[in-house]
């Protein structure tokens, strides 16, 4: 099934797995470092018990005798070895001079090389263990013993305090009658015997080794720990708490992705029905992500196919209609010719048709125009114009074919602040806009046409106004529909083909703006250019149907 929740949850179990196998391979390294640094922390403060031993020791003789004591302790012989001895590393050696201890492991004989080095000595004590138990543990209380027993009993409280930092664990002196233990474990320590006792600790914390040992004839005990056992992190643990991670994750995974799925699948059923010839399928998603935008950018695109093909229905109708009575005239007009004998008349004849034919050009000129607006916003290049020039020389352009009629630019223009001046457009379109709006004005304005600009906040708004016979409030919207006529006796007086207004509102659309229209002061119409003078940012031309802007007074 291709199912985009499949894909995504299947690309999560991937990325689980691989954080799993990162997360036991970090375990396992997080272990292997606890386990060192645990161990080190336990043999520290014991191997420089011993090392301080060896340094009390005033000749040879008595150095080699107590290197066998602390092998007879350890369980394990004990040695001074020298650096061209010791297979060390520099980093080990950094370790040694800090004053810590260097474990060398090593699994396969079931042995750890122990190293320790002799304050203010190159000379390293050496041993190797094959097994920790509780003799260790005795060896160090007796150690602990002997280091106290080389100071006056008075100091034994400050030694201890020292000698605890060295240790990872607590080190402790009791009086006998405060202790905690069975009968046969007192017995022992009357006996002047090191005992080891385990204490259970609170829930979740390790249980752990406590060693107790006599002080001298003092009635105090030693006590060192408790010796928490190492505990590795478990393995077991972490998987099951990655599994119910996985299980968890695939449940917000399908509880974010099904909703994103369903809008998808909703979207493609809109696209069969739009294949399928339904052009007035809609893609009902209503949201703010990326399959929102694509579902308004296909009811953008259905609604622009919808009114291409009724644009294309209604252009078929009219352009039959309009070519059918030029055509009719032209054909009259041969008949005609047929029996005109006189060469004057035939000659006038002749311009008749040569007109025809000139308004059948001008018809399919018009219509070409509209069909290429039609097909979508083309690649407009936006230019930082002078507005008043513009319309300046649009009048000079337009004055020969004004005739009667005076068409003026409004003399507040030339007041407008040199910055109100300039606006962003395509020059050349928005001179075909004010340039179709002037020549409407023009064929049914009595006297007089005035043109102006001026600058509404953002807005850059162009007028134009005639003291024509107006239009009716009711037929406004008709006006910029194509092939659109209020008046047909009208229409055929003052001539057109019902298709430049349209032209004016698809370009205003381009630019972001509007084409209005309403009774001008002079009586007849004002129709109202507006847009923004700075350009924003674009939006696609199948989403953005006709904008909407503040109302201009």
């Amino acid at each position: 099934m291709n199912s985009i929740f499949l894909r995504i949850y299947g690309g999560m179990m991937l990325a689980v797995l691989l954080v799993g196998l990162l997360a036991y391979a970090g375990v396992t390294v997080v272990n292997s470092y606890r386990a060192d640094v645990y161990r080190e922390s336990m043999a520290r403060g014991t191997f420089y018990l011993m090392a301080r031993g060896v340094q009390r020791q005033q000749d040879a003789a008595a150095l080699e005798r107590w290197l066998q004591v602390l092998g007879r302790l350890m369980g394990s012989p004990v040695q001074i070895r020298t650096p061209e001895e010791a297979a060390l590393s520099d980093d080990e050696l950094a370790r040694l001079a800090d004053g810590r201890v260097v474990m060398q492991l090593n699994e396969a004989g079931g042995y750890a090389d122990i190293y320790f080095q002799l304050p203010g000595d190159a000379r390293f004590l050496y041993t190797r263990m094959t097994r920790v138990s509780e003799q260790q543990a005795r060896a160090t209380a007796l150690l602990v013993l002997d280091e106290i027993s080389n100071f006056a009993p008075e100091q034994w409280n400050e030694e201890l305090a020292r000698i605890q930092q060295h240790f990872g664990f607590t080190i402790d002196r009791i009086p006998f009658n405060e202790l905690k233990l069975d009968r046969e474990q007192l017995q022992r320590l009357s006996r002047r015997e090191v005992v080891t006792a385990i204490e259970e600790r609170t829930r979740g914390q390790p249980s752990g080794v406590v060693v107790y040992a006599p002080i001298g004839s003092t009635g105090d005990v030693l006590v060192l720990g408790p010796m928490s056992l190492f505990e590795y992190y478990p393995v077991e643990m972490m998987v099951f708490v990655g599994a119910l991670g996985l299980v968890a994750m695939g449940f917000a995974a399908y509880l974010l992705v099904r909703p994103l799925q369903l809008r998808l699948l909703r979207l493609g059923r809109a696209v069969e029905r739009l294949g399928a010839g339904d052009l007035n399928a809609k893609a009902d998603v209503s949201s703010q992500d990326a399959v929102g935008q694509l579902a308004a950018t296909f009811n953008g695109m259905t609604d622009h196919i919808r009114r291409l093909i009724q644009s294309q229905r209604e252009m078929t109708r009219a352009v039959s209609h309009e070519l059918r009575t030029p055509v009719a005239r032209l054909r009259f007009g041969l008949e005609m010719l047929e029996d005109v004998e006189d060469m004057k008349e035939r000659r006038r004849r002749l311009d008749e048709l040569d007109n025809d034919i000139d308004q059948l050009d001008d018809l399919i000129d018009e219509i070409l125009t509209f069909a290429r607006l039609e097909e979508g916003a083309p690649s407009i290049e936006f230019d930082d114009l002078d507005a008043p020039d513009l319309l300046n020389r649009l009048r000079d352009e337009l004055l020969p074919l004004s005739g009667d009629i005076s068409l003026e630019v409004d003399r507040s223009l030339d007041a407008l602040p040199p910055e109100y001046r300039r606006c962003q457009g395509a020059e050349r379109y928005l001179h075909r806009i004010v340039q179709n709006l002037a020549t409407n004005a023009l064929r049914y304005a009595r006297s007089r046409v005035v043109m102006r600009y001026r600058v509404d906040g953002d807005l850059a708004v162009i007028e134009v106004d005639d003291d024509g016979p107006g239009i009716p409030e009711n037929d406004r919207s008709r006006v910029f529909k194509p092939f659109a006529r209020l008046d047909e006796s009208r229409h055929r007086k003052s001539g057109g083909y019902g298709l430049g207004l349209s032209i004016v509102q698809r370009i205003a659309e381009w630019h972001g703006g509007q084409v209005d229209i309403e009774t001008s002061p002079m009586g007849g119409a004002r129709f109202r250019l507006v847009w923004p003078r700075r350009r924003a940012v674009p939006g696609h031309v199948l989403v953005s149907g006709q904008l909407e802007h503040p109302s201009v007074p």
